[in-house]
């Protein structure tokens, strides 16, 4: 991390802290090294960056292009953001990310492909791309459960804003070829990060 996100994801725990209650479990079960596919539920616009409040290791988001206008580009680029086109297949986007993780970095996406409301799963098949990147790049799936923030009312009442990171499931290697594999791991993936939300408090990061 560079010095100037370091001060940046610091300043935002902080406020976060004092605004929401900002309350993180499980961050030590974050792997410290390695390449690291970081996948996270998706139902608010600030998820990209309460997850990088909550993972103490840079993190590469895979984000659709028609988010990256001006002055919004800036931001998403400094956060880590990279474009995906998903109207030409993101084949350009694919090799960036396998790129990143063969340096060792973490890469987030959102399984489900985009934003959802409520705390349950989409009723769409969870996106495959995830097996598949796991596979390809032979790194660990860690999965992230951000809750809803709370309004002044329910923040008044003592509603926090949690989230919590889950154990890291390990791929085999074995699903980069066969679709229906592809598909059941990724459902795997997703149902682990739902049913985070049902953990035990842990401490703020």
């Amino acid at each position: 991390m560079s010095l100037r996100y370091r001060v940046f994801r610091r300043m935002l725990i902080y406020l976060s802290r004092l605004l929401f209650g900002f309350t993180v479990h499980g961050a030590e079960k974050v792997p410290k090294k390695g390449p690291l596919i970081l996948a996270s539920n998706h139902h608010q616009y600030a998820d990209p960056v309460l997850v990088c409040m909550a993972v103490p290791r840079r993190i590469q988001w895979m984000a659709k292009r028609e988010v990256f206008v001006p002055p919004l580009d800036r931001f998403f680029y400094f956060i880590g953001s990279f474009p995906v086109d998903r109207q030409k297949g993101g084949r350009a986007a694919l090799r960036a990310a396998l790129g990143f993780l063969s340096e060792g970095w973490t890469l987030g996406i959102f399984p489900e492909g985009g934003r959802r409301k409520g705390g349950a799963p989409g009723e769409d098949a969870p996106k495959s791309g995830v097996a598949m990147l796991a596979s390809r790049a032979d790194a660990p799936i860690l999965p992230v459960f951000v809750d809803r923030a709370p309004n002044p009312l329910e923040r008044l009442r003592g509603h926090k804003l949690h989230v919590y990171v889950g154990d890291p499931i390990i791929s085999d290697g074995s699903t980069s070829k066969e679709r229906r594999v592809r598909r059941e791991v990724a459902g795997e993936v997703l149902r682990a990060i739902y049913d985070l939300k049902n953990e035990k408090p842990g401490v703020a990061p």
